[in-house]
């Protein structure tokens, strides 16, 4: 016969009995809860999370994948609500995409070797970076991206300063490089120039030779002004803008750029008669068609085509204003240069003028040709626009102000040379020099002591300080320079005419010439004219 429990005995049973129904509460309860942690930390990850379902084909290879989930950072992204997206395929999601057959190769690794696997997507809809990772759980896939733009484009930022870095050097090297020729071929040139007018001095009109030697004079002058562009690309030579005849120097450009563009591009050039003038420097307008001619070619150089520049007289007017709306009205000159080459794409063409931006393949250019282009013509405050469709060419047009007052044509008929019988120092320590213009300025009646040293000279000047008229030194010399040289004859005799040339030097300028109390500063080569026409102004003190 059984005892009834005792009121302790029963107290203790219920106990045990709430104990374990409060286990297995917790036990039933902890799925939900590890549930919840994870639906937490799913919806508040400001990383996109992503759950992809497999689908497989009849013969168990990934065909698919479909959208089972995604959390809120990652729906913000996309800009969709799950709704509308869940159970869809990336194709669906992103019609635009064709993400399954891109990624395809990725799922499968995952999928076949079950570890994570990181990669970098780019998004050009909304131009973002993302960070993708993914890892595989038997026919689910999760993947994570978090976003990367910011430190793409700051790396993008990095590689640009440091290859406009790398730009600046090779440009400062290749400016120390051309001031360097440009000195000793000014020089070459100037010898080849001088001796060939002495030599038409003594060639009579009638004689075929002097045609000849015309026409070395005038390849020599070309030469000094294809110096000058060098220089000028070297950011070396100080743009000068003066009244231009552009019709001049656009013609004078195609001549050169024939030789060094294929013949199966034919070039066509029209230029209207009486073309107006503008304001400007020669050499940068060279610049300019050099570049647009270089670019045009090269669009051609497969299959050849037409190269056409063309130049023109237009007016701006309230008819016309709407298409040019930030010009002024009035007289323009229209330099256009169009082609029948390869085109320019709609997606590059606003960025065509940007420094350091190219098509081209590496090695082919800088992308400085049309930034520079652009910067020439807004300092002559003109205006340059582009039109162009990929594969129909592309036509470049240029409208420079017309200025009102003529440029005045050279003068094609020998001009009497001034002449005098002052005694002139001629120092220069090139030998073919002091001897060429030692002949040019006796034959205009001057007495001429020659010097190749710089210290001789000084020496000579310093026991003679009287018996001299006028020095016309050198700048780059050894063992002294022509601005050195300059300083001790005025500290001797402060009158003392002097004419300063130069091939190129980089520390002197005409300013900082006459600042040194120098009376003219002359580049080479220097033709007959001009040393003629200077020897007379300094001595007559103009």
């Amino acid at each position: 016969m059984s005892t009834k429990p005792t009121y302790e005995e029963l107290e203790k049973r219920v106990r045990e009995l709430e104990s374990a129904e409060s286990e297995l509460k917790r036990i039933l309860d902890a799925p939900k809860q590890e549930e919840n942690r994870y639906q937490n930390l799913f919806k508040h990850m400001l990383h996109e999370v992503h759950v992809w379902e497999l689908v497989f084909d009849d013969n168990g290879h990934i065909k698919t994948w479909k959208l089972a989930d995604a959390n809120p950072a990652a729906l913000k992204s996309w800009d969709k609500k799950l709704p509308e997206i869940v159970g869809k395929t990336t194709d669906e999601i992103f019609p635009d995409s064709n993400a399954t057959e891109l990624f395809m190769p990725i799922v499968e690794k995952i999928y076949r070797e079950g570890t994570p696997h990181e990669w970098e997507s780019y998004f050009p809809d909304t131009d973002q970076f993302l960070h993708m990772i993914s890892i595989s759980f038997g026919e689910y896939f999760i993947s994570t991206g978090f976003d990367i733009t910011e430190r793409k484009r700051a790396e993008k930022v990095k590689e640009t300063l440091e290859f406009q870095l790398r730009q600046s050097q090779k440009m400062e090297a290749v400016g120390t490089l051309a001031g360097g020729i440009a000195h000793d071929f000014n020089n070459i040139l100037g010898i080849i120039l001088g001796n060939t007018e002495l030599a038409m001095d003594d060639v009579s009109d009638s004689n075929p030779a002097r045609q000849n030697l015309d026409e070395v004079r005038k390849a020599c002058m070309r030469a000094k002004d294809v110096v000058r562009q060098i220089l000028s690309f070297s950011r070396k030579s100080k743009a000068e803008q003066k009244p231009l005849k552009i019709a001049t120097v656009v013609a004078e450009s195609l001549r050169l750029i024939r030789a060094s563009i294929p013949t199966s591009i034919d070039i066509r050039q029209n230029i209207s008669n009486n073309m107006g003038d503008i304001f400007g420097d020669s050499t940068q307008i060279h610049q300019i068609i050099i570049n647009l001619c270089t670019n045009a070619a090269h669009s051609m150089e497969n299959e050849g085509g037409i190269l056409e520049v063309t130049l023109k007289n237009i007016e701006i007017d309230e008819d016309t204003t709407s298409q040019h709306p930030e010009l002024d009205y009035g007289s323009y000159v229209n330099l256009r240069v169009s082609d029948t080459g390869d085109g320019i794409s709609p997606d590059v063409i606003d960025r065509i003028f940007d420094p350091y931006f190219t098509t081209k393949d590496v090695g082919k250019g800088t992308g400085m040709g049309l930034a520079v282009v652009h910067g020439i013509v807004k300092s002559h405050h003109g205006k340059i626009s582009v039109e162009s469709k990929a594969g129909k060419g592309s036509v470049f047009d240029i409208l420079f102000p017309a200025v009102r007052m003529g440029v005045k044509d050279e003068p094609t008929e020998p001009q009497e040379l001034p002449t005098g019988n002052e005694r002139i120092l001629f120092v220069d320590d090139e030998k073919s020099m002091v001897n060429l213009n030692q002949q040019r300025l006796e034959r205009l009646g001057y007495r001429v002591i020659p010097k190749t040293d710089p210290s001789e000279a000084l020496e000579f000047f310093r026991t003679n300080p009287d018996q001299i008229d006028l020095i016309i030194t050198d700048m780059t010399m050894p063992h002294m320079t022509g601005d050195k040289l300059a300083q001790e004859v005025l500290n001797i005799r402060s009158d003392m005419p002097i004419i300063l040339c130069t091939g190129y030097s980089e520390r002197m300028s005409e300013d900082m010439a006459h600042e040194l109390g120098i009376r003219k500063y002359i580049e080479k080569p220097i033709g007959k004219e001009t040393l003629a026409m200077s020897v007379r102004d300094v001595l007559d003190g103009k």
